[in-house]
């Protein structure tokens, strides 16, 4: 059994992301999909929302090293 090791955060409505190339917003999550939305600052207008699979998106934001700003559920 590993020790230290930290577990990642579960994705939930309203959280926001930040990468090194911009912040994603989780806007919906269903059973198998999630509609996010990706923009270069919080705040500031997303071009359009994305969908992608749930563990595609987890998998994603682990690779980017994906920081969670805050938790805020929507």
């Amino acid at each position: 059994m590993k020790t230290g090791t930290k577990l990642f955060p579960q994705i939930e409505n309203g959280q926001l992301w930040k990468t090194d190339g911009g912040y994603i917003h989780i806007w919906h999550i269903g059973k198998r999909l999630v509609d996010y939305k990706m923009m270069k600052q919080p705040g500031k207008k997303a071009v359009r929302t994305h969908a992608a699979g749930i563990d595609a998106l987890q998998g994603y934001l682990k690779c980017q090293k994906a920081v969670l700003v805050n938790t805020s559920s929507a």
